[in-house]
C-alpha cells in the first residue's frame, strides 16, 4: 500500500472513530438522539465499547501521527537530494568558469561560447583574466628596445579626402587667366 493510501484510510478511520466516540458518549450520557432507535442498551457495556473504541482510536492516530512524520521525512528528504543536486551543478558550473579564467589569464586560446560564459558570470573576472593574459603575453617573450626609438611618434591616420581638400595648391587659374582670350584656337571660337 502507498503512503497516501494509507494516510487516506488512517483518516477516515480517525473520522469513523470519532463520531462513533460522540455516539457512544452520548447513549452513555443518556441524550435520545443519540441512541438507535431509542433500545436500553447496559451501562457497563456502553462504557467497554467506548473504552475499546477510544483505545482504538488513540493506536490509530499513533500511527497517523507515524505515517505524517514518514510522510514530512520523504518530503524533506527529497527536497535535500534536489538541494544538493542544484548546488553540485552550481559547483560545477564555478569550476569551469574558474578554469576558463585561468585558461584565458593563461593566455590559451579558449571557444568563444566558453568566454562568454565567463563574461556572463562576472564581467570584472573576464577583464582581469584578459588583462593577464596580456601581461603573460608581454613578459613570455624577451624585452628588447624598438630599432626606431629616435623618430617621433605616429600621429593619428588622417582621412585621405580631407587631406586632399585642404591640401594647398596656390592659384592655378591665374596661368589660364594671363594667357587672355585672343590666343585660343579657331575650333574653340566656333569661328573658322
Amino acid at each position: 500500500m502507498k503512503l497516501g493510501q494509507a494516510r487516506q484510510i488512517t483518516s477516515e478511520r480517525l473520522s469513523f472513530l470519532v463520531q462513533r466516540k460522540r455516539e457512544l458518549t452520548g447513549v452513555l450520557k443518556g441524550d435520545p438522539s443519540a441512541s438507535a432507535g431509542g433500545a436500553n442498551y447496559d451501562r457497563v457495556e456502553l462504557t467497554r465499547t467506548l473504552n475499546a473504541v477510544q483505545e482504538e482510536y488513540e493506536q490509530t492516530l499513533e500511527v497517523a501521527n507515524r505515517l505524517s512524520e514518514l510522510d514530512a521525512n520523504i518530503q524533506n528528504a527529497e527536497a535535500s537530494r534536489q538541494q544538493g543536486e542544484a548546488q553540485a551543478e552550481a559547483m560545477e558550473e564555478l569550476m569551469k568558469i574558474l578554469e576558463v579564467f585561468r585558461r584565458i589569464s593563461k593566455g590559451d586560446k579558449v571557444p568563444a561560447t566558453d568566454e562568454r560564459k565567463l563574461m556572463e558570470y562576472s564581467s570584472e573576472m573576464y577583464m582581469a583574466a584578459k588583462n593577464m593574459a596580456l601581461l603573460r603575453q608581454r613578459c613570455d617573450g624577451k624585452e628588447h628596445e624598438s630599432l626606431w626609438a629616435d623618430e617621433e611618434p605616429e600621429e593619428e591616420p588622417v582621412d585621405p579626402s580631407e587631406l586632399a581638400a585642404n591640401t594647398e595648391v596656390g592659384d592655378p587659374l591665374a596661368q589660364v587667366a594671363s594667357a587672355g582670350s585672343a590666343d585660343l584656337p579657331a575650333e574653340s571660337t566656333g569661328a573658322e
